[in-house]
C-alpha cells in the first residue's frame, strides 16, 4: 500500500541539511586516524576489551533505534523526489556511518590483538622448582592421555610447556561472542516487530526507546574502563588523539543535529551527548601522558647526546 505523501511532512532545511551532511563526512573521517594508527602498529595493545565491548554493541541499539523510529522516513522515499529523500535520510546515514566506523574498530581489535597478550605458558614455576622431575611428569600425563609420539616429541621440545589462553584474551573472544549475538538479537526482533506488528504500532515504538535507553547506559559507561585503563597504565598506546580531537567537539554537534530532525526524540541524541562528555575526559588524560612521554624521550635523548659528546674527552684525558 503506498504511503500517503501527506504524512511525510517538509524536507529539511538546507541548513539542517548542510551541517548533517558534514558531521557525516566529518565523523566518517573522524575515525580513520584510530584505525590507521592499529594498521601502521599492528597492534590494539592499549585498548580496553570492555570500552570496545560497550561502544560497539551501544552503536548498535543506536542504529536500530534510529531506523525504527525513522522508519517513515525511509517509506516516504517512495513520495519524495531524490534530492528530498537523501536529505530525510541523512539522520539514519549519521547514526550508520558512526556505528560502523565503530564496528570496523572492533575488527581491527580482534584482528591485531597482541600476539604477546594471547598465551602464556603453564607450569614455570613448577619446572623451575621440580627440574627434570616435571619433565617426567609431563610424559606421564601425556601418554596417560594418549597422546601420539608426535605430540610428545612436540610437548618435549617445547621444554614440557603447554600454553593456555590468558585472561585478557579470553575476555576479547568474550566480547566477540556478546558482540555478534546482540546484532543477531536487534536485528531478528526489529524484523519481526516491523513485520508482524508494524513499524507504527506501540510495541515497535517501545522496543525502539528501549534500544535508546540501552544505548545511553553502555555509552554513559563506554568510556569509564578505558579511562581506567589509559591511568592505571599511564601511556595512550593504540589509542588515537587526532580522532578524539576531532569527536569531542563533533560529537556535541553530532547531538544537536540529530535533536532537531523530525520523529525523534531525547532517547536518540542523549547518548552522543554523554559519550562527548566522557570522551573528553579520555582526550584530557591522553594529552598529559602524551606530553609527558615526549618530554621523557626528548631527556633520552639529550641525556644520549651529551654521553657521545664527553666521549673524546674521556678518551684524551686517558691517554
Amino acid at each position: 500500500m503506498p504511503i500517503d505523501p501527506t504524512v511525510c511532512g517538509e524536507a529539511p532545511s538546507s541548513q539542517n541539511t548542510l551541517l548533517t551532511a558534514l558531521l557525516c563526512i566529518g565523523t566518517f573521517l573522524s575515525y580513520l586516524p584510530q584505525h590507521l594508527k592499529i594498521l601502521s602498529r599492528r597492534s590494539s595493545d592499549g585498548i580496553s576489551p570492555y570500552f570496545i565491548l560497550l561502544g560497539t554493541v551501544g552503536a548498535g541499539s543506536n542504529i536500530t533505534n534510529i531506523i525504527l523510529l525513522q522508519y517513515i522516513a525511509l517509506q516516504c522515499c517512495a513520495v519524495q523526489t531524490l534530492g528530498t529523500c537523501i536529505a530525510s535520510l541523512l539522520g539514519i546515514a549519521q547514526v550508520c556511518i558512526q556505528g560502523s566506523m565503530f564496528y570496523i574498530t572492533f575488527v581491527l581489535y580482534m584482528t591485531f590483538f597482541p600476539e604477546q597478550n594471547k598465551y602464556e605458558e603453564e607450569g614455570d614455576e613448577a619446572e623451575a622448582e621440580d627440574g627434570t622431575d616435571a619433565e617426567g611428569e609431563n610424559e606421564v600425563n601425556s601418554t596417560a592421555a594418549g597422546w601420539s609420539s608426535e605430540a610428545r616429541a612436540l610437548l618435549r621440545r617445547s621444554g614440557g610447556r603447554r600454553r593456555r589462553a590468558t585472561v585478557e584474551w579470553q575476555t576479547a573472544l568474550w566480547v566477540m561472542g556478546a558482540v555478534v549475538t546482540h546484532a543477531s538479537i536487534c536485528m531478528v526482533m526489529s524484523i519481526l516487530l516491523v513485520t508482524v506488528v508494524g513499524p507504527y504500532a506501540g510495541p515497535t515504538r517501545t522496543w525502539a526507546s528501549l534500544l535508546g535507553l540501552f544505548s545511553l547506559c553502555l555509552t554513559c559507561m563506554q568510556f569509564l574502563p578505558q579511562i581506567s585503563k589509559t591511568w592505571r597504565s599511564g601511556v595512550v598506546g593504540a589509542l588515537s588523539i587526532p580522532m578524539m580531537l576531532m569527536q569531542t567537539p563533533g560529537g556535541f554537534l553530532f547531538a544537536y543535529s540529530i535533536a532537531i530532525r523530525p520523529g525523534v526524540n531525547w532517547s536518540s541524541w542523549i547518548s552522543t551527548f554523554m559519550a562527548a562528555m566522557l570522551q573528553g575526559v579520555l582526550l584530557s588524560i591522553c594529552l598529559v601522558f602524551d606530553a609527558r612521554e615526549k618530554r621523557a624521550h626528548a631527556a633520552m635523548g639529550d641525556v644520549g647526546q651529551s654521553s657521545e659528546a664527553g666521549e673524546p674527552t674521556d678518551q684524551s684525558s686517558h691517554e
